[in-house]
């Protein structure tokens, strides 16, 4: 039996929960104090004489996210557990189609987990659509000793160098006007400048790369409202689909870190904002993760650092960087470089996605049809998309898509300015745990935006089909292959939904 927690079961919730993630008692009742309460959590229980057994439980957690830079409320999965017992007897199972109904019915586009094994998420459809980037180094402190020494020593070499070539100088000089007699008496030379422009563009240049910032670990709501909205900014330019920030979100944030020994850094340059981290000790590593930077041009800098700050302040000498993906182009050293030895970067998946309502998730979809009108005729007509040549045609509304010529039934037509130039087909969705999404669905593909409305819910002999798993594969990881390789498919079906513009570029940091 299926029920929701009313908060009755909360104890024995919490001892479902350390006996099945072991988390330190201060984790544990951050969680139980933070966000049990605030979120939904399902129960599958069985009926006893003295009381109900809970058998399993599964947590939903409410995000608001940003898709396609439009809101979207969802529910991200945790604490997903079945009690040992138990196992193996379709537990999880129950929860996790419960789950896709009654989000489905309220109208939310998809759900998401952090897998403990995707074995386990496989099977109900679940598909990776987000990697973090994870790197290890080891500051290494006699290089940046050598090094501040070489720097030094090339300094005072230049410095010197150029002082007795300037002296010398000087002094030829004025032998030759001593020799003319152009002078009465022997001057004395001048404080050279040039030592005061050698020293100063070697120090800035050395302080370009060791800069030092203002680390604040205290910042009221006031200022973190400016800081996050700034961050929302930025992260919509960057991503297809993220978390949104929010005040609340990073006080909750600065609580998690906290009950982990750690805490978060914000990072400024003077009065500018440069970005945040938080950081904290885990097993032999220092690590830094929720990580941002309002500056794309300081990111190596800005990591630099916080952990030059970190290792003056706690001597971990090893440290770990969980990083969002747009990080890859940062974290590409390998070896020696400046005061630390990096490990190669490692992309590691973490988020997977499931689709629960694919007509409301089509809203926040875009597509690439423009491309179809560069390719030539002959590509088009491979691609199933036919040309209506008629001399009128009616399509040139915003009301109709489709060519209103007589007898024509092409779906693309290009007649100057005329608005109907759009690609369509039917295709079968079958979902084998959500039956409310299985049917035939009609997609549209026109103006850059796509649509998808069910229409039947009964496949007919012959027509083509595409399982959720797979389509979820392309729409969140962006592998053409699930659609290549779908043998249901015709080559039109495959060709249109590979013009559908996928959500690949993902930002989810959050661990519940």
């Amino acid at each position: 039996m299926i029920v929701w927690d009313d908060g009755t079961k909360k104890q024995r919730v919490y001892e479902m929960w350390e006996d099945n993630f072991h988390d330190p008692v201060s984790y544990a009742n951050f969680y139980f104090n933070e966000v049990y309460g605030k979120n939904e959590v399902l129960l599958n229980e069985e009926m006893s004489a003295d009381e109900n057994i809970v058998k399993g439980m599964l947590h939903l957690n409410p995000y608001t996210l940003h898709v396609k830079g439009q809101q979207a409320e969802a529910k991200y999965i945790v604490g997903v557990a079945t009690d040992e017992e138990y196992r193996r007897q379709g537990v999880m199972r129950e929860l996790l189609v419960k789950t896709f109904q009654e989000l489905r019915s309220r109208g939310e586009l998809f759900t998401y987990l952090m897998p403990a094994d995707e074995n386990y998420y496989l099977p109900f459809d679940f598909r990776f659509g987000m990697a973090q980037v994870e790197q290890e180094l080891e500051y290494l402190p006699e290089l940046r000793k050598e090094t501040e020494k070489q720097a030094k020593d090339i300094i005072e070499k230049d410095s010197k160098d150029s002082i007795d070539a300037k002296q010398e100088s000087v002094a030829k000089n004025k032998e030759v006007l001593l020799k003319k007699e152009e002078v009465e008496q022997e001057s004395q030379p001048e404080e050279c400048p040039i030592k005061e422009n050698i020293l100063g563009d070697n120090k800035n240049k050395r302080e370009s790369s060791f800069e030092k910032y203002i680390f604040k670990t205290e910042l009221s709501d006031a200022e973190l409202e400016t800081l996050v909205a700034q961050e929302n900014v930025i992260k919509d330019t960057l991503f297809d689909l993220f978390t949104e920030i929010s005040v609340p979100y990073i006080r909750r944030m600065e609580k998690e870190v906290e009950s982990d020994y750690g805490q978060v850094l914000y990072v400024f340059d003077g009065e500018s904002y440069v970005g945040r981290a938080a950081v904290g000790a885990e097993d032999s590593y220092f690590v830094l993760s929720q990580v941002f930077c309002a500056d794309a041009s300081k990111r190596e800098n800005f990591l630099e650092q916080v952990i030059l700050y970190c290792e003056e302040k706690y001597h971990y000498n090893r440290y770990q960087l969980i990083l969002d993906p747009s990080w890859k182009d940062i974290t590409t050293k390998i070896g020696l470089y400046r005061n630390f030895r990096f490990m190669p970067a490692k992309r590691v998946k973490k988020i997977m996605f499931r689709l629960l309502n694919i007509e409301e998730l089509s809203k926040f979809l875009e597509c690439k049809i423009e491309t179809l009108k560069e390719t030539s005729e002959t590509e088009k007509e491979k691609a199933g998309a036919k040309i209506c040549e008629a001399d009128s045609c009616g399509t040139n509304s915003k009301e109709n898509d489709v060519c209103k010529s007589d007898n024509c039934e092409n779906t693309i037509c290009e007649i100057d300015n005329c608005e109907a130039y759009t690609y369509r087909e039917d295709i079968y969705i079958e979902d084998k745990y959500l039956e409310e999404q299985s049917g035939v669905y009609h997609f549209s593909l026109k103006d850059g935006k796509v649509s998808i409305t069910k229409t039947e819910t009964i496949k007919t002999d012959g027509m083509q089909s595409v399982s959720i798993a797979a389509l979820t594969d392309y729409l969140f990881g962006k592998k053409e292959e699930s659609i290549d390789s779908c043998e249901t498919l015709t080559e039109e079906g495959k060709m249109l939904l590979k013009n559908i513009c996928p959500l690949s570029e993902n930002c989810i940091m959050e661990i519940v």
